[in-house]
């Protein structure tokens, strides 16, 4: 299901672009800027997402090749980025080993890219979509949970005031 679930995710990320191109295009027009390199500037960057988008939703196979490279390349620079501040925690004395082993993970993923690309490309993207939407399941199962353990310690720190008023 990896294969559809990418597929499914590079058209929306498709019509998303597009919907943004809208805007962008809609700003580049109704905008009341005297100066008319802004609203180039405007219009150009509206035609790269509706052309971006309407690539992804018409060959949404090779989109998803694009979007994987691209994926690689936000995984470096997020890696790189948590490993440089990570450094930096780690002179402050504040807990850092967390934040470095992720941004190791980050470098690991894209360096399985890379390495994979492009046979990778059509269930990647869609792996990492259901693990993000898992992750998310997780977490607010956990919100739930916690919110219900603060609500019953209130309600008992509530019981347990009145009591002591009473007497």
């Amino acid at each position: 299901m990896a294969f559809y679930l990418t597929l499914a995710s590079v058209m929306l990320f498709g019509a998303f672009a597009i919907v943004s191109g809208g805007f962008q295009l809609w700003h580049g027009l109704a905008t009341k800027e005297v100066n008319w390199s802004g609203r180039i500037l405007h219009l150009f960057i509206a035609l790269i997402y509706l052309v971006f988008g309407g690539l992804l939703l018409w060959d949404p196979v090779s989109g998803s090749i694009s979007l994987t490279l691209l994926l690689a390349g936000f995984l470096i620079v997020v890696g790189i980025s948590r490993i440089a501040y990570a450094w930096d925690c780690r002179q402050r004395g504040r807990k850092w080993k967390l934040t470095l082993v992720g941004g190791l993970i980050d470098l690991l993923l894209a360096g399985l890219i890379f390495y994979g690309w492009p046979g990778i490309a059509f269930w990647v993207i869609g792996l990492f979509v259901a693990i993000e939407l898992m992750i998310n399941g997780w977490l607010l199962i956990g919100v739930a949970l916690e919110a219900r353990e603060i609500k019953q310690e209130a309600k008992e720190f509530s019981d347990h005031g009145s009591e002591s008023t009473q007497t």
